[in-house]
């Protein structure tokens, strides 16, 4: 699991709990796509390994981000969505995704927009 900062900062209590890159692109899939299950994430994040993702999941259920619902029975399976606290994040990812399309992007990468 991912290190903590155990910083009393609410940066770091945020980093705590979206910190790590397979957290956000996790979130990423949810503002994409909506609900998902686990093989769609798995799908649309290869080199993510079942064990982490699993453990992605688990970490932002535990934190509220994300909950789930039971969508067939035997065997038990479930999707994963997002919780009110965990859409608050939206705005936070579209700024990260403004910020890399201007900045971290293509062969302008850091160039100012003057320039």
């Amino acid at each position: 699991m991912a290190r903590k900062y155990e910083l009393e900062c609410p940066i770091a209590s945020t980093l705590d709990i979206i910190g790590d890159r397979w957290a956000i692109l996790i979130l990423r899939d949810f503002f994409l796509h909506g609900a998902r299950r686990f093989q769609e994430f798995e799908a649309t994040l290869p080199g993510l390994t079942p064990s982490v993702l699993s453990a992605r999941l688990k970490s932002l259920e535990v934190d509220g981000v994300i909950a789930t619902r039971t969508y067939e029975m035997h065997p038990p399976r479930v999707e994963y969505f997002l919780t009110p606290k965990g859409r608050e994040l939206g705005p936070i990812l579209r700024a990260m995704r403004r910020w890399g399309e201007r900045h971290a992007r293509g062969d302008h990468a850091g160039a100012n927009e003057d320039g």
